[in-house]
């Protein structure tokens, strides 16, 4: 495929983790970076979310594909041989984040998702807040996120195009069951894995809202499949708990969903006819948001000259913002959501004015802020120290790269790769397991890892929980 090739290298860890009587069989790939830059930035070899999604899609390209392996995927293929596993069986990819805490049952009724309709090419559960009470701005993001990722994709489930697809908690359907490779198929690996990205509206695409552009990619190359949303499968993340990280979030959060709206608008294969159908809803999507500044503003505007200039409210505005209110009130009592009734009472008390007024205005007046800003980290004082260096970092990598003609700009993807393997990365099926402390980076989606010890025992890393 012709894109432009891009160098790093990476070291592939591969064993069995065991917890009592359960085993679990692991591959973890760790960039590691040029040699120069061990010293010269703060997280070497992070190229970001899009990257290491890339590494997966180019792999499963190959194989699929039969062309010739890179460095890494052979690193891979030989484990996935130690370990008996065979990459052109594998099915179904699960993206996870690191800091994601996901249901036991979750992984099982996605998979069933899967199985019960063949033309079901991705899906995503619920994702929840998990630290709802740490402070103000965790509280007004409960409702907020109930809204967005239950009732909105519920809605749009219905016309079997999911718009977002969140990397946190999203399972893709590699092959088709005549073998065709969906995910990882041509057309989808080289729309996402372009290199030439220079416009403002292509940068807040693919450097900011990876997860959306990808769905959108899905929806535009298989048309006759459908993205759809499994209610019953639920996970829980930890959310910006102080006003700085939210504004950085949403900035690109915001950004990223406008533009890939104006993306969505080309993509014709959308479910519907006439007014009635997917396309529309994006557009109408589209121009709220793009006016909620004003709209947030003329309401309280005519809430103050009713209540202190008696102005005479009509009948039908109170009828439409009592059928508004009252539509959510009556979804939390049908699915017995009880505790969301507090919650909606602080979004609409106290969030109103941060998600409808300040948040798109600071992300309309930064839209041409390409950096991911100081978002939370998971993980220890090495995962701090990192986040607080994120914005240092983006300076440094920038005259890094400028000074090497032949590497990298730490804002581009590719998905060709050198492997550097090591001895330490010489994992081995049967009873040996390797025990690997890591933790991932929430804002550039990176891995790290450290060095892997041979043990018995599980994973001993805080930041991430495996579910057996």
């Amino acid at each position: 495929i012709g894109v432009t090739h891009t160098k790093n290298r990476a070291r592939v860890y591969h064993g069995i983790l065991q917890k009592g009587h359960k085993f679990l069989k692991y591959i973890v790939v760790v960039k590691c970076g040029l040699p120069h830059e061990a010293t010269a930035s703060a997280k070497p070899g992070n190229r970001g979310k899009r990257d290491s999604q890339l590494i997966l899609m180019g792999y499963y390209n190959r194989i699929h594909y039969g062309r010739e392996l890179t460095e890494l995927d052979s690193a891979v293929q030989r484990a996935m041989v130690d370990l008996n596993l065979q990459a052109d069986m594998v099915r179904f990819l699960m993206a996870i984040d690191a800091d994601t805490r996901v249901d036991t049952m979750s992984i099982t009724h996605m998979v069933y998702g899967m199985d019960k309709k063949e033309k079901v090419l991705a899906l995503c559960g619920e994702t929840k807040v998990d630290n709802k009470a740490s402070s103000w701005v965790t509280m007004i993001q409960v409702f907020e996120y109930y809204n967005s990722h239950h009732l909105k994709k519920a809605f749009e489930a219905a016309f079997g195009c999911v718009t977002c697809l969140p990397g946190c908690f999203t399972m893709y359907r590699i092959i088709a069951d005549d073998g065709t490779p969906l995910l990882p198929g041509d057309p989808v690996l080289y729309e996402y894995s372009r290199n030439d990205v220079e416009t403002l509206h292509e940068k807040n695409l693919y450097h900011l809202g990876e997860d959306r552009m990808l769905t959108t990619l899905l929806l535009k190359h298989f048309p006759d499949r459908s993205l759809t949303f499994i209610p019953e499968a639920a996970c829980w993340t930890i959310v910006p708990h102080t006003f700085k990280i939210l504004l950085s979030q949403r900035r690109r959060w915001i950004n990223s969903t406008v533009h890939n709206m104006f993306e969505l608008l080309r993509v014709n294969t959308m479910c519907g006819v006439c007014c009635v159908s997917m396309k529309v809803v994006v557009f109408i999507d589209l121009v709220a948001t793009m006016i909620l500044p004003a709209s947030y503003c003329y309401a309280m505007y005519l809430l103050f000259l009713v209540f202190f200039r008696d102005l005479p409210v009509s009948t039908v505005l109170l009828i439409l913002y009592g059928i508004i209110m009252g539509v959510q009130v009556v979804v939390f009592i049908l699915r017995s959501r009880w505790d969301y009734i507090w919650w909606f009472f602080i979004y609409f008390t106290v969030g109103l004015p941060v998600f409808y007024l300040i948040l798109p205005t600071y992300s309309f007046w930064n839209m041409d802020d390409f950096s991911w800003g100081k978002t939370r980290a998971v993980g220890g004082s090495g995962a701090n120290n990192a986040a607080d260096g994120d914005d240092d970092e983006d300076d440094e990598k920038e005259q890094l790269y400028r000074d090497d003609d032949e590497s990298y700009d730490s804002r581009q993807s590719g998905y060709s790769r050198d492997s550097r393997r090591s001895r330490g990365s010489q994992g081995s099926g049967g009873s040996q397991s390797y025990d690997s402390r890591s933790y991932r980076s929430r804002d550039q989606g990176s891995v790290r890892s450290g060095r892997s010890e041979r043990s018995g025992r599980s994973s001993r890393d805080g930041s991430s929980r495996i579910n057996f």
